[in-house]
């Protein structure tokens, strides 16, 4: 139980206690006495029941109908975060799956096990695999399908420098969903893949020509 909820435990305690001390103290005088105390305390507990208990109840039903699978996601992330802090990479991995097999409908488990794979273990075609794998598994919202489409061009370009390839990945983008920002952004990555060819170009050929030149 958590510390928020036993405190208003403890204060809806304290209340009764302190209306029945109280109504102790007066039950022996005279009715208007009596009258009085009784329009006091129920106006005290309908002040209690709209600060504390509503809110209270509230919190607890929408934490039991909204709040467990997320709680659930939650924890999984704040594992697999941990696992990676550790250097333990293939446990950071099974928590992924874990929240994998809760939301198959959510690209975002799938795109941080290929960036464990890509990034911590160095192993972009395990992170290929795996996006692959997912994007092919079912017919996804034009949204998922494209986020994990711009993931596969991204190994691709940063991973294995295959400029091609993620080419190919972002034609597929602007081919499968044209006139939406998918599109547009796929567009604006192929310029920018273009820029980085072209720095390549240029930076192989002024090597080129110094080799020459101090061979000479």
């Amino acid at each position: 139980m958590n510390r928020p909820i036993v405190i208003r435990i403890c204060l809806i305690l304290l209340a009764v206690l302190l209306i029945f001390l109280l109504w102790e103290s007066v039950k022996d005088g005279s009715d208007g006495v009596k009258l009085v105390f009784v329009i006091l305390m129920g106006g005290l507990g309908g002040i209690l029941m709209v600060k504390f208990f509503i809110p209270w109840l509230g919190d607890l039903m929408g934490e039991a109908v909204f709040s467990s699978g997320e709680k659930v996601e939650q924890d999984e992330m704040t594992k697999a975060a941990a696992c990676i802090a550790q250097g333990d990479y293939k446990g950071a991995i099974e928590h992924y799956e874990r929240m994998l097999e809760d939301k198959p409908d959510d690209p975002f488990p799938v795109a941080e096990i290929a960036k464990v794979h890509a990034e911590r273990l160095h192993d972009p075609q395990a992170a290929l695999r795996a996006l692959e794998e997912h994007l092919q598994s079912k017919n996804w919202p034009v949204d998922d399908a494209a986020f994990i489409m711009f993931r596969i061009a991204d190994v691709h370009l940063t991973h294995r420098h295959d400029y091609e390839t993620a080419r190919d990945m972002l034609e597929q983008i602007i081919g499968n969903f044209p006139n939406t920002r998918h599109s547009a952004n796929a567009h604006h990555r192929m310029s920018e893949i273009e820029q980085m060819q072209y720095k390549l170009l240029m930076e192989q050929r002024t090597k080129a020509g110094s080799s020459g030149a101090a061979t000479a």
